[in-house]
């Protein structure tokens, strides 16, 4: 799919205006079919594997997590109640892919393990939205990268 034409189900993106001027429809245009593009394929890795996509979202969480995860952690990620957190990782014990562990600082609460024989097949799928953003990501100067991470947390920012 090349930039002038459109997704599926999507309109044709706008016309880009004369060079040096900012191109918000445009823009706007790249930005959606970026999210339609990660979005389909966390949807497709998540059929795949019999996963909803709350699910995927808690396991890739758990992953890239660089200390032990709790499960109040988990459902502020998910942004789930308790409860709804309970029943997810319930149901990711039940299929194999993550562990109850104590946690060994609090034994109030417990600590969210992936099973690694499970999940591996899972993150070997990532691969390919790695691939992306790794070559994109390299393709950028350091004010260039500087630039779009600004812009992303100015996205997810609250002000």
């Amino acid at each position: 799919m090349t930039e002038e034409t459109s997704m599926p189900g999507q309109p044709v993106p706008p016309r880009p205006e004369p060079r040096g001027e900012k191109d918000y429809r445009s823009f706007s245009w790249l930005f959606k079919r970026m999210i339609h593009e990660a979005v389909t394929i966390d949807r497709d890795l998540a059929a795949g594997f019999g996963l909803a996509l709350t699910d995927l979202m808690c396991l890739t969480f758990l992953f890239e997590s660089d200390e032990p995860v709790t499960a109040k952690m988990l459902a502020e990620h998910v942004n789930l109640s308790t409860g709804a957190t309970t029943a997810l990782i319930d149901r990711l014990e039940r299929d194999g892919f993550v562990v109850r562990e104590r946690n060994p600082t609090d034994r109030r609460s417990v600590i969210i393990a992936l099973v690694s024989e499970r999940v591996e097949p899972l993150l070997a799928n990532f691969e390919r939205l790695r691939h992306r953003l790794r070559r994109a990501y390299d393709g950028l100067s350091p004010e260039e990268s500087a630039a779009v991470e600004h812009f992303m947390r100015s996205l997810l920012s609250d002000d």
